[in-house]
Order: structure tokens, then sequence, then C-alpha cells
């Protein structure tokens, strides 16, 4: 079972193996917690590209080892797309759960990779209004011959399909 202090070290070895001087990892060992959520947080690492076309993932973990991430946020696809929002909400992501090592890289390196898209719902004069992560069905089954199952924050689509989103990251370099 994994615990903070093994993800925390998980975390900081992923990252270096990613060999990048564009993307700022920050980790908090002590977090505040809010409390509005009906969880504590152990743990919390964000990954921050300071380009927009790289995808941001902040990351939780509870005391019990469950963890939660947060992928992109409203306001950075506002900026990209110059478009109006009135939320900083997450554009995707999952509530704290059971996930083993494997799977947490696995999400970490479709999402490094530049393996993702969001789909969003754009209304003229009001803005942003919906977002959801979407992953193409080639990187979606090589996500699943590693056997993860708690991938339901992704929707897959074709090939095809993902091509034509319009809001595609690029791989952390």
């Amino acid at each position: 079972m994994l615990t903070p202090e093994k993800v925390q070290k998980l975390l900081s070895d992923w990252f270096v193996t990613k060999k990048t001087d564009k993307v700022e990892f920050r980790e908090e060992k002590q977090p505040k917690n809010d409390s509005q959520d009906d969880y504590l947080v152990a743990y919390e690492a964000v990954f921050e590209p300071r380009a927009l076309d790289q995808a941001r993932i902040e990351i939780w973990v509870t005391p019990d080892g469950h963890i939660a991430i947060g992928v992109e946020r409203w306001r950075r696809i506002k900026e990209r797309l110059h478009i109006k929002c009135w939320s900083d909400r997450f554009a995707s992501g999952c509530e704290p759960q059971c996930m083993s090592e494997t799977e947490l890289l696995a999400y970490l390196n479709l999402i490094a990779e530049g393996e993702i898209a969001i789909s969003s719902t754009v209304i003229p004069l009001f803005g942003l209004i919906s977002t959801r992560l979407v992953v193409s069905n080639d990187a979606f089954n090589k996500f699943v011959i590693k056997g993860h199952s708690s991938i339901n924050w992704l929707k897959v689509v074709s090939s095809k399909r993902f091509s034509k989103v319009l809001l595609h990251f690029h791989k952390w370099e």
C-alpha cells in the first residue's frame, strides 16, 4: 500500500527522469487542509509547466494512502484560448482513491508525454462552461494493458476523433 512518504519519493524520483527545466515541481509535506473537503491531505505535489500547452497536474495523498489527481485549471485554459471563465476548477481529475504505484505513474506519464487533450464547451459571451479530459484509444490501450481500471475520469475516443479535439497538450520538455 502507498503511504504519503512513498508517494513523495515516487514522485520525486519520477520527476528527475523527466529531465525538464520547464516544469516546476513543488511539494508540501504538511499541507493546509480545506474544511470543505471530506478528506484530509497529508502530502501535496504540483507539477507546473511554464508553457500553457503543457498540462499542469496536482496530486494529493491522504494519510491512508489514497490519491487524488487534478489535471489542468480552467484559468490556464482561459489564458490559452483567450475566452471568459468564471471558475478556476480543474478540467478533470479524480477524488481520493486506492491506486498502485504503477497506476499513478501511468497517469503521470500519459499527461507528461502529452497524450491527453481537453474537450471543452464554450458559450459565446458567457465563456467556458465544461471540460473533459480526453485520451486516444491508442494511448488508452497502452494504459489498459498495464492493468489499470479506475479510468472513469478519462474519456476514450478514436485516434481520428482525438486529433480533432482543439486543446491538445505537448510533451514536457
